[in-house]
């Protein structure tokens, strides 16, 4: 409101309008215009013949007062003989204002050189028009509800260009090594590594995946399981190459292809580059408000979420709540008033990597498939080469998210379908189903249920599957049933017990499991509880074992736990210890140790016994887990693994010990020690050490990065430019940030002349600000470590300069008494503030 006043104001500064009758019966009549008996003077009528902008206000028709009303565009105005006339509007959309309708938008763009009527009123459609105040200068468009629009959210967001104009490439690892040492000093060695490559021009990039086996040994093998061309751009996705029926791009199921190699095309708009959000109710929840207030969202009368609008119909921001099919209660409030109050449906389907949003989705694939060689009972099946081409499709009907795949190969005609169902708002069906021309079929259909009370949660599956002559598979007949009981919603005294069920008919076996989990203390000290569980299984009629355990685990505060139990296997019974802590030493993140001592059973003695230890690692350039395992036997066995990241781009080379996408920053620091820095990178913040530093990221993603000054660090920096940067990154992309950083040290000593003569009070500067010395030469200023040298300079124009040893020097540093090399000496009265320089 006090915006529009200021425009109508300054719009009003200078025009000479005579609105009081006593003024206009002293004016000449000559030269005047009489407009809804508002008297325009000559001067005025002459620039209103060339046109004036005024602003076009949104007013509600059936509002009171003119409070609510929003600045929607601008329109320009002017005078045709004794006539106004519109002659053009543009309409500006500004966030949380309310919007128009369609028809009512594009007739305001269309309207030219249009008069106002006697009563200064354009109609636009039956439910607007526009309306000019001479008094005020104010032009309004006045609607009725239901010329708004709706102020909808959006369910998909393109993200854009890649910021990376360059080539660059990442490179992530995983590696682990095994090796088994027994009593008699026989090796056993084994180990993987296993390379993900994706090198990138802006949205275009080539990837590579595969793994080495048996490093350093007779039996090294290796295995390229992709290498392909991709772009993703602006919801499109087009793929060509090499990739394993593992990797297969796919929207539906495609359970049906065996293991093997493809090489060809594919082509869809199912892309990474078009996100959709599925957080959001699939069934908008829409609110009108009468004038700016409030929007409250009730659920069995327990207020979860307030929201604040201006005039108009908005969506309502169901992100915050919970995930399923419900009724909830909308209340308009304006000015403390409930106006409107109704009942709506939420629906939030919960479907990882389906998009809740995206009504209908494409792909076409195929090519050349190099089938693997494949056995079945005594019958085996040689490698050979076949020809392939599907098409997949996915999308949502009202609360049903389905999928579907038709595809060929090797004289196979198969169709898929996957189907997902929340029936209500505790049960969830879903069902998945396959066909194939050589009489193959198989069904997997699974049950997920909360039961009333929020205490408890079964479930249910079934899968069957029958091959015909073609299909390299094999046939299968699983049930599983499980379900997890929280008795402690029935009282604080019990805990929370788990069992399952699962039968393999083809196989003839079948196990259950039970576990049962109790908190017995939780206080100052720590966490008590205590967990027994058992297990039976069964293979065949005549083999089976049963294995039982009970344990208490103690947690305390500095990430500390100690667990204590016993275990049954096969008949023998084990005491089981162990314990763990998390650290935070160099490189070090947690340690732990468990041991195990055979107590009764078959052939139990003292030596009966088993030890194991750990440590996991995460330093700068990789992080990973080493531990090693012996008994009384004296078989030794020791594992390393680890992962990390490399990204390049152009001169800059940087590592990583976390690979968490194909896509990264460097940071290139510039800092020569260790210097300590904080990148926060979409409100996460990452630690940033000495001279260069990659920071592995998922692609894309928009990503907002703002450097700081780590609360860790002893050093403090002054981040002089690129503090903030913003980038789009598709795999493969690696941006490069270079800011200017200045290493702060605050200084504190005692500066003399030559002679020894003290510089008191005494203006002294240096590379980045100035102090002046107190009367007894003491000085204090935070210097730049690259540049530690301070100056001052006389009313004569002599000056003087002194070395600072700032090389070891961290956060504060008392550098004692410094002679300032060419002044002889020094007296008071020599320094004129006019003359210093910083």
């Amino acid at each position: 409101m006090m915006k529009r006043r200021e425009i109508v104001r300054n719009t009003m500064i200078g025009l000479s309008l005579v609105f009081s009758n006593q003024v206009v019966a002293d004016l000449p009549r000559s030269g005047f215009i009489n407009i809804k008996g508002v008297i325009i003077p000559e001067t005025f009528s002459r620039s209103l013949n060339n046109g004036m902008s005024l602003p076009l206000f949104l007013h509600l028709k059936e509002g009171t007062n003119t409070q609510s009303d929003q600045k929607i565009g601008n329109a320009m105005i002017w005078l045709d003989g004794d006539r106004i006339k519109i002659r053009d509007i543009k309409i500006e959309q500004s966030e949380g204002n309310a919007s128009l309708n369609q028809q009512i938008a594009a007739r305001l763009t269309e309207l030219t050189n249009e008069a106002f009527d006697s009563q200064l009123t354009i109609g636009v459609n039956p439910a607007a028009h526009l309306s000019l105040d001479m008094k005020q200068l104010v032009l309004q468009l006045v609607v009725e509800r239901n010329g708004l629009g709706t102020l909808l959210r959006s369910r998909s967001e393109d993200i854009g260009a890649s910021s990376v104009d360059t080539v660059s490439s990442t490179l992530n690892y995983n590696l682990g090594l095994y090796n088994n040492q027994n009593r008699d000093r026989n090796s056993n060695t084994s180990s993987y590594i296993t390379l993900d490559s994706v090198t990138a021009l802006r949205e275009h990039h080539v990837a590579f995946n595969g793994s080495m086996y048996g490093l350093g040994t007779n039996h090294q093998q290796s295995n390229l399981y992709k290498a392909m061309y991709e772009r993703d751009f602006q919801g499109y996705r087009f793929a060509a190459g090499m990739l394993d029926s593992w990797n297969l791009q796919s929207l539906g199921p495609v359970t049906g292809i065996s293991s093997g190699k493809i090489y060809g095309v594919s082509w869809g708009n199912q892309a990474n580059s078009t996100q959709f959000d599925n957080t959001q109710s699939v069934t908008p929840v829409v609110a009108f408000l009468p004038a700016a207030g409030e929007v409250h969202i009730l659920r069995d009368n327990r207020l979860m979420s307030v929201q604040n609008f201006a005039m108009g119909n908005h969506e309502v921001d169901t992100r915050t709540l919970p995930y399923g099919i419900y009724d909830v209660q909308v209340e308009v409030i304006v000015n403390g008033r409930t106006v409107d109050k109704r009942i709506q449906r939420i629906n939030k389907i919960f479907s990882p990597g389906q998009s809740g949003s995206r009504a209908f989705a494409w792909q076409a694939w195929g090519g050349s498939f190099h089938m693997d060689s494949w056995g079945h009972n005594n019958h085996r099946e040689a490698a050979k080469e076949s020809w392939l081409a599907g098409l997949s499709f996915s999308g949502n009907v009202q609360r049903l998210n389905w999928a579907a795949t038709g595809y060929g190969y090797d004289k196979n005609g198969l169709t898929e379908a996957r189907l997902s169902l929340p029936v209500t708002e505790t049960i969830s069906v879903n069902q998945q189903n396959l066909a194939a021309t050589d009489r193959s079929w198989s069904s997997v259909s699974s049950v997920n249920a909360a039961l009333p009370g929020g205490f408890s949660s079964v479930w249910l599956s079934r899968e069957k599957r029958n091959v015909g002559n073609r299909l390299r598979q094999d046939d299968s007949d699983n049930r599983a049933i499980g379900g997890t009981l929280n008795l402690n919603a029935l009282t604080p005294v019990l805990g929370t017990l788990t069992v399952s069920y699962n039968d393999d008919q083809r196989n003839n076996s079948h196990y259950y499991t039970a576990d049962y989990n109790q908190n017995l203390y939780t206080g100052s000290l720590g966490n008590l509880s205590v967990r027994m569980g058992v297990q039976r299984y069964n293979n065949g009629e005549y083999y089976g074992n049963t294995d039982k355990y009970i344990s208490l685990n103690f947690s305390v505060p500095m990430g500390n736990w100690f667990s204590a139990g016993f275990s049954n296997q096969r008949g023998v019974t084990l005491a089981n210890l162990a314990a763990r802590k998390e650290l935070n030493y160099g490189v070090i993140r947690g340690v732990g140790a468990s041991l195990s001592q055979a107590v009764s059973g078959k052939n139990v003695s003292q030596e009966n016994w088993n030890g194991n230890a750990y440590a996991r690692f995460a330093s700068k350039y990789s992080n990973g887990t080493a531990s090693v395992s012996t008994g009384a036997r004296g078989d030794v066995t020791s594992n390393l693994t680890a992962t990390g990241a490399v990204g390049w781009q152009g001169k800059n080379l940087a590592a990583s010990g976390y690979s968490e996408g194909n896509a990264g920053i460097i940071i290139d620091t510039g800092l020569e020690d260790d210097g300590l820095l904080s990148a926060k990178v979409n409100g996460r913040l990452f630690d940033v050490t000495g001279s260069k530093n990659y920071l592995s990221l998922a692609p894309y993603s928009r990503y907002d990065i703002e450097l700081l000054n780590n609360k860790n660090a002893e050093n403090s920096y002054d981040i002089v430019d690129q503090r903030k940067s913003k980038f789009t990154l598709y795999p493969g992309n690696v941006a490069v940030i270079k800011p200017g950083i200045k290493q702060l040290v605050t200084v504190f000593g005692r500066i003399r002349a030559e002679d020894g003569t003290l510089l008191t009070n005494a203006p002294v500067n240096n590379h980045i600000g100035r102090t002046v010395t107190n009367d007894k030469g003491e000085f204090v200023m935070d210097v730049d470590r690259k540049y530690p040298t301070i100056d001052f300079k006389t009313s004569g124009n002599g000056s003087c300069e002194a070395e600072l040893n700032l090389k070891d020097a961290k956060g504060a540093i008392w550098v004692g008494d410094v002679t300032c090399v060419g002044l002889n000496s020094y007296a008071s009265n020599e320094t004129s503030g006019n003359n210093n320089e910083s």
